[in-house]
């Protein structure tokens, strides 16, 4: 859906490589189907600067489970 040339403006003031892991996590999210667009961009940008701040993880086991778990 997003890619490192057409994304929400919301991401433009991220750096980079902030950016494009936001990119990543808002096309998972759309993908997943349970959330809106705009949520999926806001929970992406917040959940991108957040592992911005955070040293590598190597073998991250939560790669592959549902980033949210909203409530219904």
């Amino acid at each position: 859906m997003w890619n490192d040339t057409h994304f929400p403006a919301a991401m433009r003031s991220l750096n980079a490589s902030t950016r494009r892991k936001a990119i990543e996590l808002a096309n998972r999210l759309m993908a997943q189907g349970d959330v809106s667009r705009q949520e999926a961009i806001t929970l992406s940008i917040a959940e991108a600067r957040r592992l911005a701040r955070q040293p590598a993880v190597p073998n991250d086991a939560t790669a592959t489970t549902k980033l949210y778990a909203l409530p219904r």
